[in-house]
């Protein structure tokens, strides 16, 4: 009997999976050599081993710069009316290393048809979309837009103080790039260019019966992106909220709320021999105090603006981009509050084929005032974030390059 079972049950999933429409395979395979260099100048004492300024360099193999190397499987069924069933799992790649990290990208389950799409599972933000749309360089490797490498860094270093990154210790800077446990709508492709994008998640945090102003909402997202486009014409906003620290009674540490909200505005326009691409953007951290401290609370606005331009020349196309992040705090009393970072960018891709690709980025980033928010607008030359300057340094410039060949399957 209990064979008959198993047998029944696996005719029931080779039925299934004939009537899948398709599924596919698909991947990156991505590699560089990478240079990187960090200049910081010391905020501290002169003594004979803290000259007032230090060099960081390093020459690297690295993975993921053009776009993030990674395999997946995607697949759909036809499910008769318009309405399909679509699924896609997709895993981070380390090329340079074989490593996988210990968290995958986007997997999801959906529901499209006439009235649009309905998703589930961990997909990409809408800001995220607009940071990265917009960015010739894709918002990877040492030309990623300014604005993206601040809003994942903060995402990081807000995050933290309430316990952690938002999706484990491998996850990244979830909550804006990808979103757990994510409900999205996205409108269908028959709105004359009109699209949009709704996203909210499920903090999952457990309710307590005994335990004041429980749950916590840490982890919790919503936002959205509306925008129209054409053959030659793109425009967008999102905006989004992300509680990065939600903490309940009693109080162990000062800090008790802290959300990030963002906005953001982008276009493209396509000459044929020229592509523009501009961005507004603004992050604002909104935290809460409920020991005794400085402030009962406190407000941070990072200002970012960003132009690009791509210049296709046959099989060659040209790339450059400047963006530019302020940090704004709004603090009374403080001397000289103010940092910013500034990036130019200058690259090439050539088209062996349409699945492969040499490339070539180059980038000087400036920071002015960095002692003063050094974890979030002391970006670092590479996109991990891992390069950072020295304790008691603040950053004052940096540059890298990358060289590398992507190949998509």
């Amino acid at each position: 009997m209990k064979k008959t079972s198993v047998s029944l049950a696996l005719l029931a999933l080779a039925g299934a999976a004939s009537a899948q429409s398709s599924m596919t395979l698909f991947g990156v395979i991505d590699t560089a050599v990478s240079y990187y260099r960090l200049k910081s100048d010391n905020v501290g004492a002169l003594t004979p081993s803290r000259p007032p300024s230090v060099t960081l360099s390093q020459t690297a193999m690295t993975s993921g710069n053009w776009v993030p190397s990674r395999w997946g499987f995607r697949g759909t069924e036809d499910l008769g009316g318009g309405t399909s069933a679509n699924f896609w799992i997709e895993q981070s790649l380390n090329v340079d290393d074989g490593s996988q990290p210990l968290y995958s990208r986007r997997s999801t389950v959906s529901l499209a048809g006439v009235y649009g799409e309905l998703r589930l599972g961990r997909d990409v933000s809408p800001t995220f979309w607009s940071d990265t749309i917009v960015d010739p360089f894709l918002n990877s490797g040492v030309g990623a837009n300014l604005i993206g490498m601040v809003n994942a860094r903060l995402a990081v270093f807000t995050a933290l103080p309430g316990g952690g990154l938002l999706a484990g210790p491998n996850g990244g800077p979830a909550n804006y790039i990808f979103i757990n446990n994510a409900v999205n709508y996205f409108t269908p492709n028959s709105l004359g260019g009109f699209y949009g994008q709704l996203t909210a998640n499920f903090h999952e945090n457990a309710k307590t019966t005994t335990q004041p102003d429980s749950p916590s909402k840490r982890g919790q997202f919503y936002g959205g992106r509306v925008g129209y486009t054409n053959q030659k014409f793109d425009v967008a906003a999102s905006y989004a909220v992300s509680t990065a620290i939600d903490a309940l009674m009693p109080y162990t540490t000062p800090l008790t709320d802290t959300k990030i909200t963002t906005v953001n505005l982008m276009a493209t326009y396509d000459f044929g021999f020229l592509k523009l691409a501009g961005e507004l953007s603004r992050a604002t951290n909104d935290s809460k105090y409920a020991l005794p401290g400085p402030a009962a609370s406190t407000s941070a606005d990072y200002d970012g603006a960003m132009v690009a331009a791509t210049i296709p020349i046959g099989a060659l196309q040209l790339k450059s981009s400047y963006s530019y992040v302020k940090y704004d705090p709004h603090v009374s009393g403080l001397v000289n509050p103010d940092a910013s970072t500034s990036k130019f960018a200058l690259g090439a891709t050539y088209n062996l084929s349409k699945r492969t690709l040499l490339y070539v980025t180059g980038a000087y980033t400036r920071i002015t005032d960095g002692r003063n928010n050094p974890t979030v607008l002391g970006v670092p030359p590479q996109p991990t974030g891992a390069f950072a300057a020295l304790t008691g340094y603040a950053p004052r410039s940096a540059m890298g390059y990358d060289l590398g060949i992507a190949h998509s399957f």
